[in-house]
C-alpha cells in the first residue's frame, strides 16, 4: 500500500480549540489573553467554520477516490497538521501500522521554502527515524510547476478580472500575493524563484500584462520579513494612477483565516480607502479542476518512482 500524506498549518474543529492552538503556537506558553481575543475576532470576521481544516478533509478524500480507481484501491491518503490534531508524529504512527510501503509527502503549499516545506520534511523524516523505520519516501516539492495547477488558478483570474467594471479593467493591477518569508531574500531565493515562476505562468496564462508582486501577513518587525509589503503595494497603484487591484494568493492554494483576514479584507479596506476597485481571485479549495490536478501530479511522482525502484 503506498500512502499520501498531505500537510498543512492546522485544522480547528471549533472556535473552542484556539487556545490549544495558540499554545502550541508559542511552544507551550499559553497566550496573553488579548492575543487570543483577537484571534477570535479574526476566525469570527471570516463567518464560517476554519475552512483550512475541513476543505483539506475534502481534498484528501476526493483525492484518495480519484488515485484509488486508477490503482485499484492500493493507495490511502492521509492528513496531518502542523500545531493541532492530527499531528505529524501520530499520523506516522498510523501510516506505519498500516503496513504502507512507499509514502509520498504533499506540502500544502506549491511554494518550496525553509520555514515551511522543509521543516515539514524534516518532521516527517524524525517521526520516521523515532519509530526505526526506514519506509521510503518521496517528497513531492516544486509542484508550482505543474501546468494543472496554474491552469487552475489562471482560470480563476480571469474570472476576477472580468468582474471589474468595464471602466476600471483595462488600468488594472494583478498583485500576486503570498505569505512573506523570515529574513533576507539571500536566505529566500528558493521561494523567491518560485513564487516569480509561478506568477509568471500565472499572468501568461489569464493574459494578464499589468502585474506585481507582493508578501502579506509578516510578522514583527523584529525580524526581517520579505517584501514589499502588499498594503504599500496596493497604495503605490493608486499613486501610479491604477483603477483597480485584483489579487491572487500563490501560496494559499487552500482558504484559510489568515489569508482571507489579511488577504481580501485588508487589501479590501486599504484598496477601498485608496479610491481603487478591488477582488480578489478564488482560492482553489477543493474545486474538481485542482483535484484533477493534484491527483496528475500524484500519479506522476508514483509512476516515476515506480520506474527507478519498482515495488
Amino acid at each position: 500500500m503506498k500512502a499520501v500524506l498531505m500537510l498543512s498549518y492546522a485544522s480547528l474543529n471549533s472556535i473552542d480549540d484556539l487556545p490549544g492552538f495558540y499554545t502550541h503556537l508559542f511552544h507551550g506558553q499559553t497566550p496573553l489573553p488579548e492575543i487570543l481575543q483577537e484571534a477570535v475576532i479574526r476566525f469570527r470576521s471570516i463567518g464560517t467554520a476554519d475552512p483550512l481544516g475541513s476543505v483539506t478533509g475534502r481534498q484528501a478524500a476526493a483525492l484518495e477516490k480519484r488515485l484509488n480507481a486508477w490503482t485499484g484501491n492500493n493507495i490511502r491518503v492521509y492528513q496531518a497538521t502542523k500545531h493541532t490534531p492530527p499531528f505529524i508524529e501520530d499520523t506516522i504512527r498510523q501510516i506505519i501500522v498500516d503496513g504502507a510501503t512507499r509514502l509520498f509527502i504533499l506540502p500544502a503549499s506549491p511554494l518550496y521554502s525553509r520555514t515551511g516545506t522543509a521543516a515539514y520534511h524534516q518532521r516527517v523524516r524524525k517521526a520516521l527515524a523515532a519509530n526505526g523505520v526506514t519506509l521510503p519516501v518521496v517528497e513531492v516539492n516544486h509542484w508550482h510547476r505543474f501546468p494543472g495547477i496554474s491552469d487552475a488558478i489562471a482560470l480563476r483570474l480571469r474570472t476576477a478580472v472580468q468582474w471589474l467594471s468595464s471602466a476600471s479593467r483595462d488600468q488594472a493591477t494583478v498583485i500576486f500575493t503570498a505569505h512573506s518569508q523570515p529574513g533576507l531574500p539571500e536566505a529566500n531565493k528558493e521561494f523567491i524563484q518560485a513564487f516569480f515562476e509561478l506568477a509568471q505562468a500565472v499572468a501568461g496564462q489569464a493574459d494578464c500584462r499589468r502585474w506585481l508582486l507582493a508578501y502579506r501577513s509578516a510578522g514583527p518587525a523584529t525580524q526581517k520579513w520579505l517584501g514589499p509589503d502588499v498594503l504599500q503595494m496596493i497604495e503605490t497603484v493608486a499613486l501610479e494612477g491604477g483603477k483597480a487591484v485584483i489579487l491572487c494568493d500563490l501560496l494559499s492554494l487552500t482558504e484559510n483565516v489568515e489569508a482571507v483576514f489579511d488577504g481580501k479584507i485588508n487589501c479590501r479596506l486599504k484598496a477601498e480607502a485608496c479610491g481603487l476597485e478591488f477582488v480578489a481571485a478564488e482560492f482553489l479549495n477543493d474545486a474538481a479542476d485542482y483535484i484533477d490536478a493534484l491527483t496528475a501530479l500524484i500519479r506522476e511522482r508514483i509512476e516515476q518512482t515506480d520506474s527507478v525502484y519498482p515495488m
